[in-house]
């Protein structure tokens, strides 16, 4: 499971770029410049990715490429993160559910699901274990 997210680079009006992520039409973000828009472009994904927990809805699935498209690769804790919480939504467990199931408060299960928080994989493994699930990797 490995998210990579195509955007789009479009020139506005002021001069400034427009960052937009075609499966994720939350995530929208500009730079002055094309190096600034790009380097925003992670971040503003992992901002509305996040949104997208919080809100307890599907994370949406990368489509194909376009030649005119760049793209951003989440990070793989990050990645293991949503594993979990799709894997929950999928399982229909709450987070009072998992945390007793992991034997932990709610806030630290609630933060296995936080996309920012450096959370040990070990706890992920184990998370997706009490689920009946695993973290499926393959090598590029």
């Amino acid at each position: 499971m490995a998210f990579g997210f195509r955007y789009t680079l479009e020139p506005e009006e002021n001069g400034w770029w427009l960052v937009r992520f075609p499966d994720v039409p939350e995530a929208l973000t500009e730079g002055e410049t094309r190096e600034e828009a790009h380097g925003y472009a992670a971040d503003c994904l992992l901002a509305a990715l996040e949104g997208y927990v919080k809100a307890g809805r599907p994370i949406p699935r990368p489509s194909s490429a376009s030649r005119r498209n760049h793209r951003v690769t989440l990070p793989s804790l990050a990645t293991a993160k949503l594993a979990v919480y799709e894997t929950m939504r999928a399982r229909g467990w709450s987070m009072t559910r998992l945390a007793e199931e992991l034997n932990m408060s709610k806030d630290a299960a609630r933060r296995l699901i936080s996309l920012r928080h450096a959370s040990p994989m070990a706890v992920i493994d184990k998370a997706l274990a009490a689920m009946g699930a695993e973290l499926a990797i393959e090598l590029p």
